[in-house]
């Protein structure tokens, strides 16, 4: 995985359904979508883009199986929901570019996809996931820097501090909020 060209969670990946209101084409009603729907054939691998510590594997409601990645820069959560199946365990660090589990249609789904949602860690605020995918490029970059670095440390400590118990089974996604924007490359993530 080359460190500036942007990638999805399934490589150059094909945009299916879009972040935000829609019409759910399985309810027929209007609702949020969280993150963004994208293409995948049945068992594709599925990449984490930035490094992180894996905090929630398994079943959450209709993401069906999912991957949740804590990425302590820029300070985010990535979701990776429908998986067929997951390849890493709660608490695992894993660097850019690890496969983390496989394409699937598991949950509310119409046909086999992966779901990829963004949260900042600090608000519980979704981030809009293309305009977040076209930054990580440059928080690669950043990462590389002494002060990203650091940001990592304390982001990781007051994680550990004020981690909290998640019962997977009943614990979905965070109630549906104001959509914020990507964290800026270099600003403070604390």
């Amino acid at each position: 995985m080359r460190d500036d060209i942007v990638y999805t969670p399934v490589g150059m990946g094909v945009v299916t359904s879009k972040a935000g209101f829609r019409i759910h084409p399985v309810t027929g009603k209007g609702d949020f979508h969280s993150g963004v729907d994208l293409g995948a054939n049945l068992n594709d691998k599925v990449y984490n883009l930035l490094d992180g510590i894996v905090t929630r594997v398994g079943w959450r409601g209709n993401l069906g199986v999912a991957v949740e990645i804590y990425c302590p820069y820029p300070n985010v959560r990535l979701i990776c929901g429908h998986l067929n199946a997951y390849a890493v365990m709660p608490g695992e660090w894993v660097p850019r570019g690890r496969v983390i589990g496989y394409a699937g249609s598991t949950g509310r789904s119409t046909g086999v996809h992966v779901h990829y949602t963004v949260i900042r860690q600090d608000s519980d605020q979704y981030i809009e996931p293309m305009q977040f995918l076209l930054q990580v490029p440059q928080y690669v970059a950043q990462l590389h820097t002494a002060k990203a670095k650091a940001a990592v440390a304390f982001n990781m400590q007051k994680m550990k501090t004020e981690a909290k118990k998640i019962d997977t089974e009943t614990v979905d996604l965070p109630e549906k909020s104001a959509e914020a924007k990507p964290p800026e490359v270099g600003s403070e993530q604390n």
